[in-house]
């Protein structure tokens, strides 16, 4: 279900490029219209959600005449973090991947994505249901985690139907192995059988796969796809599991829409963007898909470094989310390095968000009053070549303990 993004693809420094055409003449980098460009970094990342983490990330894309943003773009990772745990030093993430991005079938009207993952997290957070759901317990024990192992497949395709309109079908299949810990709170929640609200909430909690189904619409004006500085990127999506799926009941749909506005206010040296998010689940979603949001881009929420920065992932279960998100990117020295293009930039960012926990109120979970949870912070990105960004970020929220810090390649949104 989530391609958990927090550290998937965390890195810094220590950098190995080889490319043609983009070498720099000058003030200015003049650019082979066909031309390759390879990335390829040790991945070495901080996250207050996993700790330090360490792997290789790289990049091939293949830019070709008529092609747009480029031919094609093949992206690999292999990584693992290290944490203190309750029971001293721990490997509590693992993640893999490889990625083939093809955007230009179909004369260039169909985009193809195809991603084969594999992850581990025995750190998985479980705090409860709900917007109100308090932390218990020391955060240095298991009590608010399980372990979570989950294998991926997914294809999605994306055709060009106007000239900004595009249709987005896809379908992904995940298998998991869910582990609770004794303790925990998610095993003492699993053995309130008394509580039939409880109980219909907290499912996939065992061993099962999920065959997920998506439907979408995008609209996409951006002027750059990897660091846009005017335009819009707005998208609303379906995604079911009408039954069909193993070891679990959990027959589910859900609906995600996400407007992204870019505006620049000074050239390109100064650019203001803003994200707005809901994202709505019916029927009986696993337990864990209450911490993550669909869409073209999934990830968690609220909580995370790709939503609401400071309060940590998985912090905060619930059907539906709303999700808000403003950042103030500068531009602030390019400059090369052996004729490979670089530019260096800050950011200034504002968060917020908050779930419900179903469709009817429900207090007892969710509480009273706004119950928006808040993330300040700032950060640096670093932008190598065409296509590849590294951003560090560190963010304040009365939910942090105490501040969220994340390592990461790209944008936000």
């Amino acid at each position: 279900m989530i391609n958990n993004p927090a550290m998937r693809r965390g890195l810094l420094l220590l950098a190995v490029s080889l490319g043609t055409g983009g070498r720099a003449t000058g003030r200015e980098a003049r650019l082979e219209p066909d031309r390759y460009e390879i990335g390829v970094m040790p991945a070495i990342a901080g996250n207050s959600d996993y700790g330090f983490g360490f792997g290789a990330v790289g990049s091939l894309a293949r830019f070709s005449s008529g092609h747009h943003p480029y031919r094609w773009r093949l992206e690999a990772l292999v990584f693992l973090s290290v944490k203190q745990g309750p029971e001293g030093v721990e490997l509590p993430y693992h993640d893999d991947y490889v990625k083939l991005d093809l955007p230009g079938l179909l004369d260039g009207r169909l985009r193809l994505n195809i991603r084969l993952g594999f992850g581990r997290y025995t750190n998985s957070g479980y705090y409860g249901v709900g917007n109100a759901s308090p932390a218990h317990g020391d955060s240095n024990t298991r009590y608010h985690q399980y372990d979570r192992i989950n294998p991926q497949l997914q294809l999605r395709g994306r055709l060009a139907i106007l000239r900004r309109l595009q249709l987005m079908v896809g379908s992904t299949v995940t298998h998991n192995w869910i582990e609770p810990y004794q303790p925990s709170l998610l095993r003492d929640d699993m053995q309130r059988t008394h509580d039939a609200q409880l109980r219909d909430l907290l499912r996939g909690t065992g061993e099962h796969g999920v065959l997920e189904l998506d439907l979408g619409w995008i609209w996409d004006s951006r002027d750059h796809e990897h660091v846009p500085t005017r335009g819009m990127f707005h998208e609303i999506s379906w995604r079911c599991s009408p039954g069909l799926a193993w070891g679990a009941d959990i027959p589910y749909g859900g609906v995600n829409l996400t407007t992204r506005f870019y505006q620049a206010l000074y050239r390109d040296r100064l650019v203001l963007g803003a994200r707005l998010m809901v994202d709505m689940l019916v029927g009986h979603p696993p337990f864990y898909a209450m911490a993550s949001h669909g869409g073209l881009f999934p990830g968690g929420a609220i909580g995370g470094g790709t939503a609401v920065r400071g309060v940590p992932l998985q912090r905060y279960h619930g059907k539906i989310k709303l999700l808000g998100n403003l950042e103030l990117r500068a531009r602030l020295l390019p400059f090369s390095i052996r004729g490979q293009r670089f530019s260096l930039g800050a950011v200034a960012f504002v968060d917020s968000g908050r779930v419900w926990t179903d469709f009817v109120a429900m207090p007892r979970f969710d509480g009273e009053g706004v119950g928006l949870k808040l993330g300040l912070g700032g950060g640096l990105r670093l932008q190598w070549g065409e296509t590849f960004l590294i951003r560090a970020d560190v963010a304040w929220s009365p939910d942090a303990d105490p501040v969220g810090f994340y390592v990461d390649v790209g944008h936000v949104f």
